[in-house]
């Protein structure tokens, strides 16, 4: 764990208890396919940081425990099945393939809702939110849950993670995150924990030469924002 104690010891109970629980989970058992180069900035450590955050986000929204753990599910898998540091758009559907598999012989409990934040986290907010409608209206993947859900509670796990994902951008400079872009005023009021996380997890050897190969295409970040 490279977060300190004293930062996780800071939060409620709850927050507390359902990371010290899911952090356990994905160091002993989730699966990160090892990625090429100098960098690690989408493995465990960046899954560590946005775990916290969407939990934060997740306590601040008063979101229900399904969704809450729903959060930790996506965070703990999103970006288990990257080829590379760099966009590799279709990553989500990797991981979201990989959850869907592994959860069970894990020992948790599946859930659609996580399905669709990973699977959808590398993509435009209308598709995932697009999917999520129709999976809760029909079922189209043919999972036999008992409690599916609304496209409401749904949609409040897809955009917090988002943002909780989002706000982790920081560990490859500022100007990787726009916060007019961030989703809601929860995610905006947590800009400053994130930095706090990035400071106290990453090295300043490692923080500088990620920031010095980001820098130079800090204008195709905003971009990529005003895309979506």
């Amino acid at each position: 764990m490279k977060i300190p104690e004293d930062i996780i010891r800071r939060e409620p109970q709850q927050v507390q208890d359902l990371f010290t629980f899911w952090y356990d989970i994905m160091d002993r058992e989730v699966d990160f396919w090892p990625l090429k180069g100098e960098f690690d900035i989408h493995t465990e450590g960046h899954c560590e940081r946005v775990l916290l955050l969407a939990l934060k986000i997740g306590a601040r929204r008063r979101l229900s425990d399904r969704q809450m753990e729903a959060l930790c599910h996506a965070s703990i898998f999103h970006d288990t099945r990257r080829l590379n540091n760099y966009l590799d758009k279709g990553h989500g559907e990797r991981a979201a393939s990989y959850y869907k598999e592994e959860a069970r012989q894990m020992g948790i409990t599946f859930l659609p809702e996580a399905y669709a934040a990973i699977r959808f986290h590398d993509q435009d907010d209308k598709d995932g939110e697009a999917f999520i409608k129709e999976w809760t209206t029909n079922d189209t993947e043919g999972l036999e849950e008992n409690d599916l859900g609304t496209a409401e509670a749904w949609t409040e796990v897809f955009r917090d993670f988002k943002d909780a994902d989002a706000l982790d951008r920081l560990r490859m400079g500022p100007w990787t995150l726009d916060k007019r872009f961030l989703r809601t005023e929860e995610a905006k009021g947590l800009i400053g924990f994130a930095q706090v996380l990035v400071d106290n997890t990453m090295t300043k050897e490692e923080y500088k030469k990620i920031t010095d190969a980001t820098r130079p295409f800090a204008d195709k970040f905003s971009n990529k924002d005003k895309e979506k």
